[in-house]
Formats: structure tokens, sequence, C-alpha cells
């Protein structure tokens, strides 16, 4: 009996080895921008380890990185189910839904990010931007001045704020935005052009 526990001791051991050697390889293929690889590498472990939430979690950045937004997606879902209170794995989810133009879907992980975490500015920015996307400028407007509340010298926030305003219409307070960010950023042309729309 000892002869067995031994046995399945020193199999452990060589299992977190491998495991442990494969992680340390996907990481060098990735300093290498060979995504390919490590992706097929991390799918394996992966697969053979379903319950591993780091696994899952990095098998979905590599597929970000891969450009394979899909298969990304689904990595960082499992990841979520395994540990469903990390923040981590619903950020790398936002990045792949949006890449995927799933704006709908962003948007409500963006809220469930927001729940936990209610000044995350990733889930911020991301929602303000999509709600913008999605013509929902009123919603846009709302994030924008959130973060900008926080952030007063984000020169993207604010410009997504002065579009917002503009979108509906809001002249005098685009005005004021655009007025601002002509002073520091003159030749940006988003900020040119809102001025322009702005003023006329």
């Amino acid at each position: 009996m000892k002869k067995l526990s031994l046995l399945f001791f020193v199999l452990s051991l060589s299992t977190s080895s491998l495991l442990a050697d494969s992680i340390t390889d996907s990481y060098q293929l990735e300093a290498k921008r060979d995504y390919t690889k490590a992706l097929d590498l991390l799918e394996n472990l992966s697969k053979e380890n379903p319950g591993d939430y780091f696994l899952q979690l990095r098998t979905g950045w590599i597929a970000l990185l891969k450009g394979d937004y899909t298969k990304s997606s689904s990595y960082y879902q499992k990841a979520t189910l395994i540990e469903p209170n990390a923040i981590e794995p619903r950020l790398g989810s936002i990045r792949a839904n949006l890449a995927l133009g799933q704006h709908k879907q962003v948007e409500v992980i963006c809220k469930t990010v927001l729940k936990q975490d209610s000044k995350n500015y990733f889930a911020r920015s991301t929602l303000a931007y999509s709600y913008y996307v999605m013509a929902n400028f009123k919603e846009a407007e709302k994030y924008y001045e959130s973060i900008v509340d926080d952030y007063p010298a984000d020169t993207e926030m604010l410009i997504g704020l002065g579009w917002s305003h503009l979108k509906q219409g809001k002249k005098g307070k685009a005005k004021e935005v655009f007025g601002f960010l002509t002073k520091i950023i003159p030749n940006e042309e988003r900020v040119s052009s809102g001025a322009y729309y702005a003023n006329n």
C-alpha cells in the first residue's frame, strides 16, 4: 500500500512538472509571437485539465492574440464558470466580443463587471464606446461623463463625450468640451471636426 501511495505521489509530481514546463513553453512561444503553436499547446492542456482556471484563462488570452476571437470568448467563459467571482476572465471576454462586434454581449458583460467593481475603467470606457456604436448616445454620454469626472484630462473619453453631445444635438455642451480639447490636442481630426460641427 505504501509503495502504491509513493507511486501516485511520484506520478503527480511528474504531471505537475510537465504542466509547468508546457506553460513555460507557451510563454516562450508567445514571446516569439508564435500564437498558433502556443494555442495548440494550451488547448491540449486545457482539454486535459478542464477544471484548471489558469489554463482556461491563458488559452483565452493566446486565442485573443492569435485573432481567434470566438475561441477566445469560449475559453474566457470556461474560466468564468470555474471562478464566477473573478473579474479578469470577464475583461478578456469583453475584448473578444468587442473584436467580434458583439456590442449587446459586451454591454451585458460590462454591466456584470460594474456590479462588482463600479469604477472599473475598462468596463466603463468600453460600455460607453459600445453604446456610441449602437447609437444609444444618451447612455454613451452617461458613461463617458462618469469617467471624465474621475479622469478630467482623459482626451479619449472627452472626445467620446463631445461627440455624444453632438449626436444628441447638445451643441452648447459639445462646444465646451471641444473648446477645451482644441487647446490641448488641436491637430486631432476628431477634435477639429467636432469643434467645427459644434460651432456651425
